[in-house]
């Protein structure tokens, strides 16, 4: 995330496991928190918004909380998922039967661990979600068009983490996991 965005979008499109979907979802979250922060503190200063002024300023609050738990999943599942990719690696180069089932079972245990993280992302995600529709509603309305960008980018993480949550449970079916 220190990268500047030209960097980091030729990073994502580098073709590698890192960064990848779990972390572009993250993304969404971290582009909705920004503009909806940005939306709350323009409307706060605004005589037509005093009404919500209370509610906006606890949205922003909640947001400034859930902004550095999806910073951490960011780096968490960029991190995660690329080290389940160098086991699998491993795992295909190795030729001994019980290598091969060692590295499988380390790279399953740890894509669970990162469909936890695509889950928190979706829960996290759904509050901004939540707390954009109240700002679209609330916020001084020359800048709706950050709520509505805030909303789409929430809405575009939720579904990215269902995708991802969703791909990954299908690789680790017949793990209890899965099945849980």
């Amino acid at each position: 995330l220190e990268r500047p965005t030209g960097q980091l979008l030729d990073d994502f499109g580098a073709g590698k496991a890192s960064p990848g979907s779990g972390s572009a979802a993250a993304l969404m979250g971290l582009l909705a928190s920004k503009l909806l922060i940005t939306v709350c503190e323009k409307s706060a200063s605004k005589p037509e918004c005093k009404k919500s002024e209370n509610v906006l300023a606890y949205i922003k609050e909640q947001i400034e909380a859930i902004e550095p738990r999806l910073i951490d999943l960011f780096e968490k599942d960029a991190r995660e998922f690329d080290q389940v990719v160098s086991l699998r690696i491993a795992r295909d180069k190795t030729e001994l039967a019980s290598e091969k089932a060692k590295l499988s079972r380390q790279a399953q245990e740890l894509l669970e661990t990162a469909t936890d993280n695509a889950f928190h992302i979706i829960e996290l995600c759904m509050k901004l979600v939540d707390h954009g529709v109240v700002v679209f509603e609330s916020g001084w309305h020359a800048v709706r068009g950050d709520s509505g960008a805030a909303l789409s980018a929430a809405i575009a993480g939720v579904m990215s983490g269902i995708f991802i949550a969703n791909l990954n449970i299908k690789t680790l079916k017949g793990r209890k996991y899965a099945n849980e």
